[in-house]
């Protein structure tokens, strides 16, 4: 066994753990190690955020040329998805020996391998055996999977990132912004059926239900079949095709079944449980300075840990902080109350602050400005027949305390609103700000009064 020492160890190369590596390597007295067992990147930019793009961006040109057509647009454009695929991979290719080279560079040892750690200070990564003074738990997470009979038959979200040819038909098993986003990318992408099964009565349960049932209103137009309170049974392969049964008596013929049921921690690092690491379901439990309740040696970031959000962004600030509190002793923790998110459905979602339910069971006294934006400008000029938008306003300071919103582009003017409720604008000064016009940050003006 090679016995290395270091005095910070970083267990994954995604987001969270670049901010961590980049802090922690302008110190030039800290001897820092990497490992990941998968390409350095992680799931963002090779597995997920970056490369989804590419699929929804094409998504979203086609159903823009669609509500045009008959509308000053004569016909509508397909999907090459091997062409679509190649533009896709065209940005992957090398980003993770760039990854590698770069930290290289900069002095940090990169290792290939599984971590496990093997003490409440060591990591074992094959035949070598690393030691620090400080180790950075930055796994991420990974798909969740069922156990039901033919579960072999079911792929995950990364299989349908990959496919070098689209189905005609497809299920996505869960309710959640995976299956939507992926389902509306297929059915404007060439797919012919396009189901989605969603155990409860109520998918995307963590967006406001009013914005999800515009949502459920744009994927039935789109030809998306939505089947609610209904799950998964058993799979049997037939030839090319599988049926699907379902917990209702159905069975559903389908060319790809892709399971979408959520992500879970990725805490291999800890099997044999002698770090010392207290975990739970949501991930590695840490103190407001992200660092272990149980091993003060190790702090976690990103989606392994149990932090209140599994998106890049929050990762970024958690590599970010991590930094502060090795380097400065615990004294930097994170403000998670405003935290914008998005969902890249046709429309998009985005959502800020709380939930008109959220805010009655505070017993806010509020104000709720709601409404369709289809006959506005900015809709009818793209041919949008599926928009709204819900501002929640507390009465007492004017202040904006939650907003949601489904139409195009709410996933960048939903930054507005979180800078908004962060900066404490009130929702006068919002209306009353001379914005750049016609654009959609300038309805947002509509939205408040």
């Amino acid at each position: 066994m090679n016995r290395y020492e270091y005095d910070v160890i970083v267990i994954g190369s995604g987001t969270s753990a670049y901010y961590a590596i980049d802090g922690l390597s302008k110190n030039s007295t800290f001897k820092i190690a990497v490992v990941d067992e998968r390409p350095y990147g992680g799931t963002c930019a090779l597995r997920g955020c970056q490369p989804k793009k590419y699929l929804v961006s094409n998504a979203e040109a086609v159903a823009m040329a669609n509500h045009l057509h008959g509308r000053g647009i004569t016909s509508t454009p397909t999907t090459d998805w091997k062409a679509l695929q190649d533009l896709k991979n065209e940005f992957l290719k090398g980003r993770s020996e760039a990854d590698v080279k770069h930290w290289k560079k900069k002095g940090v040892a990169t290792y290939h391998g599984r971590a496990r750690m093997t003490a409440d200070n060591e990591v074992q990564v094959g035949n070598d055996l690393l030691q620090a003074n400080r180790i950075i738990l930055a796994t991420g997470a990974v798909p969740r999977h069922s156990d039901i009979e033919g579960s072999e038959f079911l792929h995950d979200s990364e299989y349908f990132l990959d496919m070098p040819d689209l189905p005609k038909r497809i299920v996505f098993i869960g309710g959640g912004y995976i299956s939507f986003e992926f389902a509306h990318v297929a059915a404007r992408t060439g797919a012919q059926e396009v189901v989605i099964m969603n155990r409860s009565s109520r998918p995307l349960r963590s967006f406001d239900n009013d914005i999800v049932t515009t949502i459920m209103q744009a994927s039935a137009a789109s030809g998306i079949n939505v089947l609610l309170n209904t799950s998964p049974s058993k799979v049997i392969k037939n030839g090319n095709e599988y049926l699907l049964h379902t917990s209702t008596g159905d069975v559903i013929t389908t060319d790809l079944i892709i399971e979408a049921t959520g992500r879970i921690p990725n805490l291999s690092v800890l099997d044999g449980e002698k770090g010392n690491v207290s975990f739970s379901s949501k991930g590695v439990i840490v103190n407001d300075f992200l660092q272990s309740t149980t091993n003060p040696k190790v702090y976690a970031i990103g989606d392994c840990a149990a932090t209140p959000y599994m998106l890049a962004p929050v990762a970024d600030k958690e590599g970010q902080t991590v930094v502060q509190n090795i380097v400065n002793g615990n004294s930097t923790t994170i403000d998670y109350s405003e935290i914008p998110s998005a969902v890249f459905t046709i429309p998009n979602i985005g959502s800020v602050g709380l939930t008109e339910e959220q805010a009655k069971e505070n017993g806010l006294d509020i104000r709720v400005n709601q409404g369709t934006t289809t006959q506005w400008p900015s809709s009818k000029r793209i041919g949008e027949e599926h928009a709204s938008y819900k501002v929640i306003i507390d009465n007492s300071t004017d202040l904006i305390v939650g907003a949601h919103i489904a139409r195009h582009n709410s996933s960048e003017v939903i930054n507005v609103f979180a800078l908004a409720i962060k900066f404490k604008i009130t929702a006068k000064n919002l209306a009353d700000f001379m914005w750049a016009y016609p654009t959609y940050t300038s309805d947002l003006k509509y939205m408040v009064k």
